[in-house]
């Protein structure tokens, strides 16, 4: 799909309550407008100081609110068909463009025409789930009118657009280079140390040590139980492997039917091990990996402490 380019970005409510979501998004592919007193007839002639007027005399409203009332229909009459528009619903981001064709239907209220249809998915056909998207566009689904400019429109775009932000490009770029620098401290950890340090990213991720470590059978050296989900799974830590001896453990855990996951930690992998695309359910983690969790486990300070 081609970039998506708009002149300006706009939120739109889609009902009190949303009580139009589903009829404009999933049905119809409209915009609805509300604000049935208001004369169509006034709007469709541009009237808009009359629309003001009948505010601020017929609801009393001060002039800043009816002035914001009457910018909000005006904008639903008059944007043009290079606005973008988006609205939030079931969880995620909707956008389209829109055509300035009002319709008057029985219960006064107004639509225009989507050109095309509501999306939720970004040009490359990821869907826009309202839990990868930033706050400071999602507070704008808090706005009390029912259509506002969008202070995050270069965010919006970009997001629809797979763009990341220059922000976010340097954010990735020193998250690479802390998991490189990483890894080689985690390379420098004495045997003990990395033995340590996986139990910890193990327990930082919820999971409770049952036992002593290494002192449990001959094949594992963590053996973990998850309170939460019942699960027991046991965590076997290496110095140095081989892919035989990866392969050969995985033969006794597929005997072992009281544990629901497996892992393996190597701190030292033999190049057969590195290269390995492993599809068996033993989860395979190497030093790199281990980086990876140490860094979500926030745990990059003690290994700095205990290479220093």
């Amino acid at each position: 799909m081609t970039k998506i380019i708009a002149d300006k970005v706009l939120f739109i409510k889609l009902g009190q309550g949303g009580k139009y979501e589903t009829d404009c998004i999933e049905k119809h592919n409209t915009l609805r407008l509300g604000y049935c007193e208001v004369d169509h007839q006034f709007c469709i002639n541009q009237d808009w100081d009359k629309v003001h007027d009948y505010f601020t005399t017929e609801e009393n409203s001060k002039s800043f609110v009816a002035t914001s009332h009457t910018n909000q229909i005006k904008q639903f009459y008059e944007e043009n068909e290079r606005t973008l528009w988006i609205t939030f619903y079931a969880n995620k981001l909707w956008w389209c463009f829109s055509k300035p064709i009002i319709t008057l239907l029985a219960d006064k209220t107004k639509t225009r025409p989507v050109i095309g249809k509501w999306s939720d998915k970004d040009i490359n056909g990821n869907v826009l789930l309202g839990s990868n998207i930033s706050g400071k566009l999602l507070k704008t689904q808090g706005f009390r009118g029912t259509i506002c400019s969008v202070p995050a429109e270069k965010y919006a775009l970009s997001k629809i657009n797979c763009k990341q932000m220059k922000e976010v490009v340097e954010v990735e770029k020193a998250m690479f280079n802390l998991k490189t620098k990483l890894t080689f401290l985690i390379q420098n950890l004495q045997w003990k140390d990395f033995e340590t340090l996986v139990d910890l990213i193990f327990r930082q991720a919820g999971w409770q040590r049952v036992g002593d470590k290494g002192k449990t059978q001959k094949t594992l050296d963590l053996e973990l139980f998850a309170p939460v989900t019942g699960e027991r799974a046991i965590v076997q830590i290496k110095g140095q492997s081989d892919l035989p001896q990866f392969l050969g453990y995985q033969d006794q855990f597929a005997t072992m039917n009281d544990y629901d996951k497996f892992f393996y930690v190597v701190h030292t992998a033999k190049s057969k091990l590195v290269n390995y695309q492993n599809e068996t359910e033993t989860k395979l983690y190497l030093v790199d990996k281990v980086a990876e969790l140490t860094i979500s486990a926030g745990l990059v300070e003690w290994v700095i402490k205990k290479t220093s």
